[in-house]
């Protein structure tokens, strides 16, 4: 069992340094292709891709009980399709991104995979997992600001031919571990459950993951070309967003273990407060030491465990793809509706303006979502 999941770790980590370094340069090349609206769209349409495929693979999770099966196939196909991004135009790569964005929602239920493997230390495990992905995805967003200078963006440059090459590359090696991974079938009743009281019992929780994605969106849809602004070079952006996935990768076990035994509410708190205190730091100033700090803690993965470790205590094993779909699902569509706001904002606005408007948006998350779950 360990062997097998080391395999599905290595997977992840492949996984993961493709999404780190679609990351820097999706983002980086729509900017030099068009403008913050562009960009705003390259990041936010996807991101309503993501919702849809997320609920359908869920669902298809749920109906064939082989969640192994809806990742190979996602990451297959989600990996082919970083071949023709550095040829396209803004609109050509709007549209390849949205598309590869439903298949990339079906990459939620390696969560989910981890999740079953063993009921008494489901955070710790999916501990191990947020490090495999928080590594990569920092090794990720670091090579594409070291692979690409800044000034070969917008063009089909050997350079960004190379790297995108190398993202699709990375992403068959993911499949190839997800293949090798084992995944745990628990005997059960084939019965009919009703998700609406699943559902209801987890609205509060699912609305604070669209308040705090929808406000830090309002940051991070952007960051790369922010921190490559204010660093001065794409190289600087990297490094931060490298010894952010390092301490991802570092504390996740941990913070796996202390979600296991303690209250996971908990979570919920700590990162909507933390996210609200990021956003407060950027909208005040641009020294690069205090952004820095503002930006290492593990904000994603840690509200991520909490969450999800939630939905595997309340929902049966035979709606659990489901939830845990539209727990992504909620994240995206802030994601998205905060990207595309952004893009618009930043036509008139400064950057500190934007920010202050994502804190506020944040705040209300941290009242909301007190309490994660309603009483059943």
């Amino acid at each position: 069992m360990q062997n097998k999941i080391g395999i599905a770790l290595f997977g992840a980590l492949c996984y993961n340094l493709t999404q780190g370094l679609a990351f820097t340069m999706v983002r980086m090349q729509a900017n030099a292709l068009g403008d913050f609206r562009i960009l705003g769209l390259v990041v936010g349409l996807p991101n309503f891709a993501l919702v849809a495929g997320s609920i359908f693979w869920g669902i298809m999770a749920d109906r064939w009980q082989n969640r192994k099966a809806v990742v190979v196939l996602c990451a297959m196909f989600s990996a082919v399709l970083y071949i023709p991004l550095p040829w396209l135009g803004p609109i050509g790569l709007i549209l390849v991104r949205t598309l590869q964005s439903f298949f990339l929602g079906g990459m939620v239920q390696i969560a989910t995979l981890f999740s079953e493997l063993n009921p008494k230390a489901r955070a710790t495990l999916m501990g191990k997992l947020e490090a495999a992905l928080g590594f990569g995805w920092g090794a990720g967003a670091f090579l594409g600001g070291f692979l690409i200078i800044s000034e070969d963006y917008g063009s089909s440059h050997p350079t960004v031919i190379f790297s995108f090459l190398l993202t699709a590359s990375l992403g068959v090696f993911a499949v190839v571990g997800y293949m090798g991974s084992t995944e745990r079938y628990t005997p059960r009743e084939v019965i009919d459950l009703d998700f609406s009281e699943y559902f209801w019992a987890l609205f509060r929780l699912f609305f604070t993951t669209f308040l705090v994605f929808l406000g830090y969106m309002f940051f991070l849809s952007i960051s790369p070309i922010y921190l490559t602004e204010i660093t001065g070079s794409s190289f600087g952006m990297g490094i931060i967003v490298l010894l952010s996935g390092v301490i991802h990768a570092l504390s996740a076990p941990y913070i796996g273990k202390l979600v296991d035994e303690y209250p996971r509410e908990i979570t919920i708190r700590a990162s909507t407060i933390t996210v609200f205190f990021s956003l407060t730091i950027y909208s005040l100033t641009t020294n690069i030491y205090w952004v820095t700090l503002a930006f290492l803690p593990p904000i994603y993965m840690t509200y991520f465990l909490g969450a999800r470790a939630i939905i595997a205590d309340i929902v049966p094993y035979q709606l659990r793809a489901r939830a845990m779909g539209l727990l992504t699902s909620f994240s995206l569509l802030g994601s998205g509706v905060g990207s595309i706001l952004v893009g618009e904002l930043l036509v008139n606005l400064t950057f500190q303006e934007v920010f202050r408007i994502g804190s506020f948006l944040t705040f209300m998350s941290i009242l909301v979502g007190w309490y994660p779950t309603n009483n059943k």
